[in-house]
């Protein structure tokens, strides 16, 4: 699965989660709280080696999902964060089991 990108991207009904549809009809989903402390971006890292990234993000959900090329998406969240860049094969890592 990894590095495969999925037929369709959508939200939960709830915005709280990444629903992430793939051939052969497999469902995969991450949740916004998940992605939110993933986030790679420069903002995130930068809070995290200052130690002022938060250990959770439990009232959070997606706002905005947006292609980006053929490689993956941007999403937006609550809080008013949008710099995040999460490629299929990072997303692949993030999917729970």
């Amino acid at each position: 699965m990894e590095g495969t990108s999925p037929e369709n991207v959508g939200l939960s009904g709830e915005r709280d989660a990444l629903v992430l549809g793939y051939s052969g009809g497999r469902t995969s989903i991450i949740t916004a709280a998940r992605l939110r402390l993933a986030c790679r971006c420069a903002l995130c890292t930068r809070a995290r080696i200052d130690g002022l990234f938060p250990e959770s993000f439990d009232a959070i959900t997606i706002s905005t999902i947006s292609a980006v090329g053929g490689y993956g998406i941007n999403v937006g969240f609550s809080d008013g964060h949008d710099r995040g860049i999460y490629p299929w094969s990072y997303l692949a890592t993030l999917i729970e089991s």
